[in-house]
């Protein structure tokens, strides 16, 4: 069985879609008291023709009794489910009774007789018997107190016999409804909403003040915190040369020089000459002293040393591999020493050339060295920011960066390119914004008075004057402010609690730091402010 909620502003034309919608072939109907549809039997009827027509078992389901009867008159199951699980105990110790209608005269209708009256004129009156519509209005933010009625009480219902008990619930029902609207009628709903214009005056200051690592907030200095950042960093950097010319370089590399000899270390002058198996010559590029080999249980152990070399002539000839034995041409063929001293490369020997070449022109140079700074001083701005705390703020001029050093390499390689070598620092000096917001705060309430507070302001900083080495920044700044007078809400709140609309007006006069108040009470009939505290709202402006 599928149970349908009725809504109590529902037409009869959407609660029978409903019903045709429904999977289920047995329906319930849950009517709420005082549902639109009760309002007509010829609901009812119209239910029980379209439940019929297509084949469906229709019952209703409600605590109003009107609805219930509506439903048996017009042939649907009906039940009250408040009722339905007392109805055997009553039953068991009062015998039912029959329940008897009074018919009352209906306009013309008490001149016929019963048997003599129309189908519809019949429905027309007990229509106009069993309806008993009540008007319910929503409360709204403002509105009037509905008129609430209170139902008869027949005493003589209270005995527990049939429908007699059903109605002394329903009566006892409706009378805690009634009381409950009283009491949050009368002591929940009642408020006020107190609206203060304090008194205004306007502040400003419109001058430096001094940010400081050493410094305090300091209203006398105008001073603030203050700290210093800094970044440092270097970076390598390619860039095309232009240039073209006929060169000749030398190949380069490193050797490693032993010394197999004796323990005395052996002096090698710039240019000393070192030569592979095959007859090429690389010189020193500046003199070596190679260090004394080790005597171990007189045994000799060779000590080395790395040297740079370059190759004797131009040329990709001396573009060589690792090699393993350099003799020293300088040493006597055959004596001791020249079996002795030998070097050994265990990398490449590269860089010799002949033709032409690209190399950097002055702009390539000049036009190197810019790009590379600004390349640089992006990437600290960068390294910078992020160091620096949220809270902190830095204004225009309070940054300075510097080149600590460039070097350009004039040799470009195979693929034209040239390099520039740039490192560079950036530093800052930043303050905390609210250090600053609570200087000014507290200067412009200084100049007005104690019993002013700041309600808005606007805040402008202008362009800064730095020194690094003392730690110090300067900066304009134009600050405006509303300053409003204090207002003592809790000794405004008790001052109102419990009066009159009369009375609101000589309580409110000649209240210090007030322009102007005003105040509303909610709902319509409430008369005087509340006296609970939570009930009056107090907005200041």
């Amino acid at each position: 069985m599928k149970k349908i909620v009725v809504n109590k502003s529902d037409e009869i034309a959407v609660i029978v879609e409903k019903i045709i919608e429904a999977d289920d072939n047995d329906i319930t109907l849950v009517v709420p008291r005082f549902a639109h549809i009760g309002e007509s039997l010829s609901n009812f009827y119209l239910l029980k023709r379209e439940a019929d027509a297509i084949g469906k078992r229709v019952s209703v389901e409600s605590v109003d009794d009107h609805i219930t009867e509506l439903s048996e008159m017009s042939g649907l199951a009906s039940v009250n489910p408040f009722f339905a699980k007392n109805k055997r105990q009553f039953s068991d110790i009062v015998a039912p009774q029959q329940i008897k209608i009074r018919r009352q005269p209906i306009g013309k209708l008490n001149k016929k007789e019963p048997a003599e009256m129309a189908v519809e004129d019949k429905f027309a009156a007990l229509e106009a018997r069993l309806n008993r519509p009540m008007e319910i209005k929503k409360p709204a933010r403002r509105f009037s107190l509905p008129k609430i009625r209170f139902p008869k009480i027949n005493f003589g219902l209270l005995m527990p016999s049939g429908s007699s008990v059903k109605k002394v619930f329903i009566g006892i029902a409706a009378l805690a409804v009634a009381v409950a609207i009283v009491f949050v009628a009368v002591r929940v709903l009642p408020e006020a909403d107190v609206k203060i214009t304090a008194k205004k005056q306007d502040g400003a200051y419109n001058n430096s003040i001094l940010a400081d690592k050493t410094a305090v907030i300091d209203i006398q200095k105008m001073s603030v915190p203050a700290q210093v950042f800094f970044q440092k960093k270097n970076v390598q950097l390619k860039f095309p040369a232009t240039g073209k010319r006929q060169v000749e370089k030398k190949a380069t590399g490193k050797i490693n020089v032993y010394n197999s000899y004796s323990s005395d270390p052996q002096p090698l002058l710039v240019k000393t000459r070192f030569m592979t198996p095959d007859g090429k010559i690389f010189l020193l590029t500046k003199g070596i002293t190679v260090p004394g080999a080790k005597i171990t249980d007189g045994k000799i152990i060779s000590s080395s040393i790395e040297a740079e070399v370059v190759a004797d002539k131009p040329g990709p000839d001396y573009n060589i591999g690792p090699v393993k034995l350099f003799t020293i041409p300088g040493f006597v063929k055959g004596t001791p020493k020249y079996q002795a001293f030998y070097g050994e490369s265990t990398g490449n020997m590269s860089g010799g050339f002949v033709g032409e070449m690209a190399y950097p022109t002055d702009s390539d140079i000049k036009k190197a060295k810019e790009n590379a700074g600004t390349s640089l001083r992006d990437s600290l701005k960068v390294l910078l920011i992020t160091q620096i705390p949220k809270e902190f703020k830095i204004v225009d001029g309070a940054t300075s960066y510097s080149v600590i050093s460039q070097k350009v390499d004039t040799d470009a390689g195979e693929d034209s390119q040239f390099g520039v070598f740039s490192e560079a620092q950036m530093s800052a000096i930043a303050f905390k914004e609210s250090d600053v917001k609570d200087l000014l705060v507290k200067r412009v309430i200084y100049d007005a008075g104690d019993n002013f507070e700041v309600k808005n302001y606007t805040l402008e900083f202008g362009l800064a004057r730095i020194d690094f080495e003392k730690g110090k920044l300067t900066f304009p700044v134009n600050f405006n402010a509303v300053l409003a007078e204090k207002v003592d809400i809790g000794g405004l709140r008790s001052r109102l609690a419990g009066k009159s609309k009369n009375e609101l007006q000589f309580s409110l006069s000649g209240l210090p730091g007030i322009e102007s108040v005003t105040v509303s009470l909610w709902p319509i009939w409430v008369k005087r402010v509340p006296v609970s505290p939570d009930k009056i709202k107090i907005v200041v402006e």
